[in-house]
């Protein structure tokens, strides 16, 4: 068995994109942790692609302040740096709560499947797992906004933090006001209070990142 992003390319994908899109993959599922190599012949090898596709998304991972080069060293993950968080987690505050302010209309449909992955968010404790859902969540909500644009902006960012939140949640457990705080921005949505909902989600995000903060201060000082 394969871990996830790791089955080869088909010839039918678009394979520049397809080859960004699961390194990508495998970046948020904790295949590759700060401070790893993450080598061209590597990727090359398992997504059995040249290199040249595997190169392109290496670098604009790094474009995107995923990656960092070196000479003699290649490309790596970049480090957890407290003022990136600082610097990110208010932008992707500031976007998503563009989004919801512009949803238009919540079908059923959409408000169902957000219930039923906070529901399962609250009953999850894998940490890979859990980021996976919480992902799902804020990206059905921010799609909802029917602006792609909007969209990319928010994955981009999603990806960069992914490293950050990752690691917290492997070492912090506790994601109970998280969990909160998603049921009470689903109410505010599906009710259509979205100026609420906007507000509670940058709090939400706030809250979020003096969490990652602090616990980067801990990491710090041991």
């Amino acid at each position: 068995m394969t871990a996830q992003g790791e089955e080869p390319i088909t010839r039918a994908e678009p394979l520049r994109e397809a080859v960004y899109a699961r390194v990508v993959s495998q970046i948020r599922s904790g295949a590759f942790l700060p401070g790893d190599a993450v080598t061209e012949a590597g990727l090359s090898r398992v997504l059995q692609v040249s290199r040249t596709p595997v190169r392109e998304a290496l670098l604009r991972l790094e474009a995107e302040g995923v990656l960092q080069s070196a000479l003699a060293r290649g490309f790596t993950i970049r480090p957890l740096i407290r003022q990136e968080a600082a610097d990110l987690y208010p932008i992707l505050a500031a976007l998503e709560g563009l989004a919801v302010r512009s949803i238009a209309s919540l079908p059923a449909d959409t408000a169902k499947t957000l219930r039923a992955t906070a529901q399962e968010l609250s009953r999850c404790h894998d940490p890979v797992l859990r980021r996976q859902l919480d992902t799902a969540f804020h990206a059905t909500i921010v799609a909802s906004a029917g602006n792609r644009h909007l969209t990319d902006l928010v994955e981009r960012l999603r990806t960069n933090l992914s490293r950050y939140e990752l690691a917290y949640m492997h070492e912090v457990q506790d994601r109970s006001q998280a969990d909160r705080q998603h049921e009470e921005i689903l109410a505010a949505v599906i009710s259509g209070d979205l100026d609420h909902a906007a507000n509670l989600l940058t709090g939400h995000w706030r809250d979020g990142m003096h969490s990652i903060l602090e616990w980067l201060d801990g990491r710090e000082h041991t």
